[in-house]
């Protein structure tokens, strides 16, 4: 199966989730990731402003801004296929960009080397490889990107992916049911 259609199949799939399971199943991966924040120590992080079928992140920037955590959100430059991450202060500072994605309204604060990433996708391999949305823009940035890189994703995203030689794989995934050190499976795999 090619990757468009995987990346169709999981976003149906994501789509069909019953509401009460999907918003049982983000409550035990909010947990997971502000445990996993509070015991790295981290204090500047970068997460996506969630769209409808991803999980909900708005509940955890909120949290994290009022722990006085520095947060920022990527913001994609579709001439030049890049991204910055850009300080988020409040949901009241935030526009749709053409493409429809939410981000900051003022792009100037920029960090592009928070001590952690919540890296996006949609599927997932228990190495820490992922199928993403398609555009590469994570991938590029990943490239230079020198912190920890997490996944946030339900057990039904994980599966077979295919790897290619520019994909950049994530550090570790947090599941409800678990917490996986992708970067300890790849080091066993080689």
């Amino acid at each position: 199966m090619s990757k468009k259609a995987l990346r169709k199949a999981m976003i149906a799939t994501l789509s069909s989730m019953e509401s009460v399971d999907k918003q049982k199943h983000e409550e035990i991966l909010k947990d997971k990731l502000f445990d996993f924040i509070e015991s790295h120590k981290i204090q500047s992080l970068g997460i996506v402003l969630s769209m409808p079928h991803e999980m909900e992140t708005d509940d955890i920037i909120e949290q994290l801004v009022q722990q006085g955590k520095q947060i920022y959100t990527p913001v994609c430059d579709y001439k030049s296929k890049t991204m910055n991450f850009c300080r988020f202060r409040s949901f009241n500072e935030v526009v749709e960009d053409e493409k429809h994605l939410r981000i900051p309204q003022d792009t100037k604060d920029v960090n592009n080397n928070p001590e952690m990433i919540v890296v996006p996708g949609l599927i997932y391999s228990e190495t820490g490889y992922r199928i993403g949305y398609g555009g590469g823009y994570y991938d590029r940035f990943l490239i230079d990107y020198t912190g920890l890189k997490v996944s946030l994703l339900f057990e039904e995203q994980l599966g077979d992916v295919v790897v290619e030689n520019h994909d950049i794989p994530v550090d570790h995934l947090l599941t409800p049911e678990r917490i996986i050190d992708a970067r300890a499976k790849r080091q066993n795999h080689v």
